[in-house]
């Protein structure tokens, strides 16, 4: 279940996609249909999915989710049952960390997708400033859940922060299925982190000097490189609770520089 205030991130980044509310919305492992019903009601022809028929959000469905197509029984780890060019938005919110391994459901957003189409995602932000902070003390990342038991069975991991998104692995994934990153939002802003920003020179400093480039490197490594080092000095990478991350679908013969906005 995702918090309020990334519900309303989420439904704030679909408003602003052209074409809003004539698109068709996929939104995988919807939860308890708090993001659908929104689109829903706001006139998106809206389709939702979930893995397990014993979560407690099938046993006790709201509205929505009688009413909106929901798929049941669909492993992100596994290719989607839909067709190429299917959806206008593809949707996950709170839903990557959980998964065992991100390749194959950003390959299968990518083919969904129609050309134009929008990749909107959420996730907890590991490389916040608290979170970076907290894993330079401890070793371990700040994810807002308590670290996965031995008292779970395998198939019950799922439920748990197992992998958590790395944003610069993630941009890679993104892009060798033809998405580019668009646009990084904010869900929530702590305001006792806001002194960390004093010290946002720092950051971009050792951001520049990891990134930089190197003699003889392939123009498409520098180009993802550049890319990348303007995400990752981005104000929300470094404060949001949560990555919001919004990619677009290459159209059919784009280059890659051009379906990167100036």
């Amino acid at each position: 279940m995702s918090q309020p205030w990334v519900v309303h991130a989420v439904l704030g980044a679909v408003e602003r996609l052209p074409g809003y509310p004539d698109l068709a919305v996929l939104d995988l492992s919807c939860g308890e249909g708090e993001i659908l019903a929104s689109l829903d009601r706001a006139g998106c022809r809206c389709r939702g999915t979930h893995y397990r028929d014993d979560d407690y959000v099938v046993s006790q469905p709201r509205e929505v989710l009688q009413r909106v197509p929901v798929d049941k029984g669909i492993d992100l780890a596994q290719p989607l049952p839909y067709a190429d060019g299917s959806f206008d938005v593809v949707i996950m919110s709170e839903v990557l960390e959980h998964l065992p391994t991100h390749w194959t459901v950003v390959r299968e957003v990518g083919r969904v997708l129609r050309a134009g189409g929008y990749f909107v995602f959420t996730t907890p932000n590991v490389h916040r400033v608290h979170s970076r902070w907290h894993f330079f003390l401890s070793g371990t990342h700040k994810l807002i859940h308590r670290p996965v038991g031995w008292d779970l069975q395998p198939d019950d991991l799922y439920a748990f922060h197992t992998n958590p998104v790395d944003l610069p692995l993630m941009h890679t994934l993104l892009y060798q299925s033809g998405l580019r990153v668009t646009r990084l939002g904010f869900t929530k802003f702590k305001r006792r982190h806001a002194c960390w920003l004093l010290l946002y020179p720092v950051f971009w400093l050792g951001a520049r000097i990891a990134m930089r480039g190197r003699r003889k490197e392939p123009a498409a490594y520098g180009e993802g490189r550049r890319d990348l080092f303007r995400w990752m000095v981005h104000p929300a990478v470094l404060t949001s609770e949560q990555l919001l991350v919004v990619a677009r679908r290459q159209r059919d013969g784009a280059s890659a520089a051009s379906a990167c906005p100036s």
